[in-house]
């Protein structure tokens, strides 16, 4: 709950401006209900005067240079081969912790996280979500490919076969294509919600998580597969103990590098529109 200590207020109203729900009104000293907790007022104050048991320390001077950011974002690199190292369930701890500071959609800190890292575990769900979706995949067969094209065109199943193609094929031939022997993996869930944006909030986290692995000397592989197996079977959450009126958002896999990448190689240039006066 955020509240104003009118005693340090000095009034400059800072707060008002940058709330984004337009919640505070200083004159009244009322807070709206629709406030999100974002804590940007509290963030802005230049007199502590707004829920000061939340301040955690001044800003400070940035001094990752926008180079070293980029280096950054070109040297991460999704990693299938782990090394056999254990990762200390204290540093995945840690870095669960560290990333609260994740920027958010909507501000409802609804996230939840699974670590796992026990193997048997790790090949259930490897397990798991090659069947599920070996058998989604063998749905798209000659009595449905002429429907999925009447409903969705012939460009849509010509994407769906491909993606069938090198999905059975890998399977066929790396039986732990979904966990790679992986040390360990984070699933980011929360409660199944028609409000807020959650999914929005996961996929921020998984973005800036494996950026900040980097720098834990630890590599990552986001798994859609995962995902995807889950909304098609409950064996999935069941196993990994996550609520069933849960929904899985993401999977990481995450561990040490058994092999490192030595060059950085050029992605293709986005297209941009631009919208001017």
């Amino acid at each position: 709950m955020i509240e104003i200590d009118m005693t340090q207020c000095r009034k400059c109203k800072k707060c008002e401006l940058i709330c984004p729900v337009a919640g505070i009104n200083i004159n009244k000293q009322t807070i709206s209900n629709d406030c999100i907790e974002c804590h940007h007022c509290g963030a802005i104050c230049p007199h502590d005067a707004i829920n000061a048991q939340h301040l955690i320390g001044e800003t400070s001077q940035n001094n990752i240079q926008p180079y070293d950011f980029e280096l950054l974002m070109q040297q991460r690199r999704s990693h299938r081969i782990f090394s056999k190292r254990r990762v200390a369930p204290e540093l995945l701890q840690h870095f669960i912790e560290s990333m609260r500071f994740s920027p958010t959609a909507s501000n409802l800190q609804s996230l939840q996280f699974t670590v796992v890292s026990n193997t048997s575990v790790m090949d259930e769900i490897n397990t798991l979500t090659i069947t599920t979706l070996t058998k989604a995949f063998k749905g798209i067969n000659s009595f449905t490919q002429p429907l999925i094209r009447l409903f969705a065109g012939g460009a849509t199943l010509k994407k769906m076969m491909t993606a069938k193609d090198k999905f059975m094929n890998k399977a066929a031939i790396n039986k732990k294509m979904i966990t790679y022997n992986a040390p360990a993996m984070i699933v980011i869930h929360s409660e199944t919600t028609p409000v807020g944006m959650p999914v929005h909030d996961a996929a921020i986290w998984t973005g800036m998580a494996t950026l900040y692995a980097e720098l834990l000397d630890l590599c990552t592989c986001i798994n859609g597969y995962i995902v995807n197996a889950a909304r098609r079977n409950k064996k999935i959450k069941h196993s990994l103990q996550i609520p069933a009126h849960h929904t899985i958002h993401s999977a990481i896999l995450i561990g040490y590098p058994q092999m490192k990448f030595e060059n950085r190689v050029e992605r293709n240039m986005p297209t941009i529109n631009h919208i001017v006066q």
